[in-house]
């Protein structure tokens, strides 16, 4: 883009401003519908009754058949990709289950960390305090 021809807001007529506005307010309105009705879409494509084949793998698993759906389908491959070694999958098991094992780990770390620096530190300071009272003396 040729940046002379870019010129700002402030230099712009007030009636060009209010144009602009407008076109940008419909252009994010219209995508947010969008997105709405996207979304809307894939819950009704997830709450659909899972295909046959899938319920056969559904049943060996020991699901209920009340609860083969789609989004059953979709969390049944997930596990499945997880227990045949797939890191990623086992992770977002993990963080769909609440048990985020990389943030937990990360967490206590940093605890450790910051108690063996406050330990360290009050270890100096006890030092330095009992050399000035042996100095006094």
């Amino acid at each position: 883009m040729n940046e002379q021809n870019l010129i700002p807001f402030t230099e712009r007529s007030e009636s060009e401003v209010r144009e602009y506005n407008s076109k940008g307010g419909k252009a994010s309105g219209e995508t947010r519908r969008r997105k709405r009705d996207m979304k809307q879409k894939m819950k009704a494509l997830l709450e659909l009754p899972a295909a046959s084949n899938d319920q056969e793998q559904l049943e060996a698993l020991g699901v209920d058949p009340e609860d083969m759906d789609n989004e059953m389908v979709l969390v049944m491959a997930m596990f499945l990709n997880a227990a045949n070694g797939d890191t990623k999958a086992f992770d977002r098991v993990m963080q769909i289950l609440g048990k985020d094992i990389g943030h937990e780990e990360l967490a206590l770390k940093k605890r450790e960390l910051k108690l063996k620096e406050k330990a360290a530190s009050e270890e100096k300071n006890s030092a330095e305090t009992i050399i000035r009272i042996v100095d006094d003396i």
